[in-house]
Order: C-alpha cells, then structure tokens, then sequence
C-alpha cells in the first residue's frame, strides 16, 4: 500500500512537473531542464495497518516534515530522470484505545528513469517507531521494477522487513 501511495504522489509530481518544464523548454533542442520542488510538513499518508509486533489493527499516519523532488528531463521529452525523498514523524494508533500505541520517525526514497530502451523504478523506506509498552518496532522496504523497450517486466522484488523488540 505505502508503494502504491508513493508511485501516486511520484507520478502526480512527474506530470505536473513535465507539463510545466516543456512548456519552458527549448522547442527544438535537445538541451535539459531541471526542476526542484520541496514541501514541508505535509501529509504524507494515512491508512490500516495491524502492529506488526502485537498483530492488533489500527492506523498509521505520516507526515513529512521535508519532501522533496528533483526532475530532469531533455527538452525533447526522450529521457526524463525523477527523485524524491521525505522523512518525518510517523505514528500507530490502535483500533482499541488500550492497545499498544506507537510513534517515531520514518524516511523514503524513491527514484524512477526512462528513455526509448528501459524504464527504472525503485524506492526504499524505513520507518522506526517507539511503542507505548516499551516495545521497538522496525519496518523497512525496498522495491525495484525494470522493464524494456517493450514493456516486459526484467527484474522485480519487493522486499519488507519487520522487526519487533
């Protein structure tokens, strides 16, 4: 879900940011253009999710303190590269209001690139919270797609890690 999330916002970043770059573009050259744009204490997401360390539901909420996005493309739209990274404060409140609560910090990355060729799009993210029972909750993901010219699929993982203490 967190990927889908953040696949979304990318990708509403990437329109955004090739619409208004080709319109300030060169019309004729191959030159590039390099757009930054960065945000600050903005939601980041909200959704279910179970403790990973009692199993019990509930919500975990982000904000991203910092949030930024970097885009380059050529201005004849072949090629484009595009990044973003967040971190902030993250929290886990329970279904149950006397389960076991949680807050901490969290950071992201994720990047994408394209031409005629392949297409790349990778992220990573972790997110480190402190329960209100003492408890250590570790999340961490990486995920990776890699496609060619014809759209194939050549390499794809994603991995999660959970770790309670």
């Amino acid at each position: 879900m967190l990927r889908l999330v953040l696949r979304v916002v990318g990708m509403a970043g990437v329109l955004a940011l090739l619409t208004t770059g080709t319109a300030m573009a060169d019309a004729g050259g191959r030159g590039t253009v390099t757009i930054t744009q960065q945000f600050r204490d903005v939601p980041f997401f909200s959704m279910s999710a179970a403790n990973p360390c009692t199993g019990a539901p509930g919500t975990i909420e982000a904000t991203a303190r910092t949030e930024i996005f970097h885009e380059t493309f050529f201005t004849n739209g072949d090629e484009f590269w595009v990044t973003g990274t967040a971190e902030g404060t993250a929290t886990f409140t329970p279904d149950d209001p006397q389960g076991v609560s949680a807050a901490g910090h969290f950071a992201t990355w994720f990047g994408e690139s394209a031409n005629e060729r392949n297409d790349v799009q990778h992220d990573t993210g972790t997110f480190v919270l402190s329960g209100s029972d003492g408890s250590r909750i570790v999340v961490h993901m990486a995920n990776h797609l890699s496609t060619n010219a014809n759209g194939v699929v050549t390499v794809a993982f994603s991995n999660f890690t959970f770790h309670c203490g």
